[in-house]
């Protein structure tokens, strides 16, 4: 078998979960593109949400951090500014990390 999923989503994924997702029919590499376009998060909203209305942390699985952050008024605006450049790399691994999930699951299902 072949991946047959949307190169836009085959380049966000680990190569272990494409690897896994080759081996399986192409229906069940559809419902898994399904449930991933569902529950990842957009890096652009998630950006936005990180200079305008500071909540991605929450959003990303960090709610210990994101009342750190918001206890401490973004560290006193430093924290906010960095914040916006480790957004990026919070999205994307956020988003392996549920690539990964869902292939246990469906593994795990099958």
């Amino acid at each position: 078998m072949a991946l047959e999923i949307e190169n836009s989503v085959a380049d966000h994924l680990p190569s272990v979960v494409k690897e896994a997702l080759s081996k399986m029919p192409p229906e069940k590499q559809s419902q898994f593109v399904e449930d991933y376009k569902r529950k990842s998060k957009s890096f652009g909203l998630m950006l936005a949400l990180a200079i305008f209305f500071p909540i991605q942390l929450f959003l990303l699985g960090k709610t210990g951090l994101g009342v750190a952050y918001l206890l401490t008024a973004g560290g006193c605006g430093i924290w906010w500014i960095v914040e916006i450049f480790l957004t990026k790399g919070r999205v994307n691994s956020f988003n392996e990390d549920l690539a990964r999930t869902l292939m246990r699951d469906m593994k795990i299902m099958s």
